[in-house]
């Protein structure tokens, strides 16, 4: 297996973009990313876990291009601010809200008067249903957003390894990444304003989780799957790099 540079600095294609109909199709018994395909004594196809390994050895999805760190968080980055562009208008009145909490003869600080259950039913909504949204239907129909696609990754399955996500995994995926982690946010964010205060170190802790959860595809090994990926069964790959 070997990955060359087209030689004039250009992106290239790999045969299955470039229109030939064989390239990637089951009768022909690869993925679309050329992935080996890997035998048992008997013949068979053997199975392998989200986490890289089997009993015949690693996953042949390790020898895909897995994507870079630093373009993954990028194209978070750039997910999550179009997300924030779109839910401005919700976002706003919960940012005026917040800055009057301490203001002299507010009862904001002792009651929570600005966390009404419609600003925390907005607030739910821009930042754990809208970026589900946006990207469930995104990686079902392209396997990428408009952040990974502009930085040139692509999310695929472990297993059949480098295969085009399904709808299942393409809704799952999200779920977990918007709504799972975002459920323990809001949970003690609720009881911090609505019950009592001390909630607000579950809030802390919830977040410093999820920011793990994303850092985890820092040190993963050998496939480098944030949490969520592990849990769908994904990777994230080099969308740019032509691998045979």
């Amino acid at each position: 297996m070997m990955m060359s540079e087209p030689p004039y600095g250009g992106r290239r294609h790999s045969p299955q973009r470039s229109g030939d109909p064989s390239y990637g199709s089951p009768a022909y018994g690869h993925s679309p990313y050329g992935a080996s395909q890997r035998q048992d004594h008997y013949g068979h196809q053997p199975q392998y876990d989200s986490y890289g390994s089997y009993a015949a050895g690693p996953s042949p999805a390790a020898d895909l291009p897995l994507a870079p760190i630093h373009r993954r968080a990028g194209a978070r980055v750039m997910d999550n601010v179009l997300v924030a562009v779109f839910g401005f208008a919700l976002i706003l009145p919960i940012a005026i809200g917040a800055l009057g909490l301490d203001s002299p003869g507010s009862k904001t600080r002792d009651e929570g008067g600005v966390w009404t259950w419609p600003i925390i039913f907005v607030l739910f909504t821009v930042l754990s249903l809208l970026p589900f949204l946006y990207e469930a239907v995104q990686l079902g129909v392209w396997g990428q957003t408009l952040g990974k696609r502009w930085f040139g990754l692509r999310v695929v399955k472990v297993d059949p390894a480098g295969d085009p996500l399904d709808v299942f995994t393409a809704v799952w995926r999200p779920a977990i990444n918007h709504v799972v982690y975002q459920l323990g946010f809001f949970f003690f964010l609720i009881l911090a304003v609505k019950v009592f205060d001390f909630a607000a170190y579950g809030v802390l802790l919830v977040s410093l989780g999820t920011l793990v959860a994303y850092l985890w595809a820092i040190w993963d090994r050998p496939l480098n799957q944030a949490v969520h990926d592990r849990f769908a069964g994904t990777i994230v790959i080099d969308d740019r790099v032509e691998w045979e």
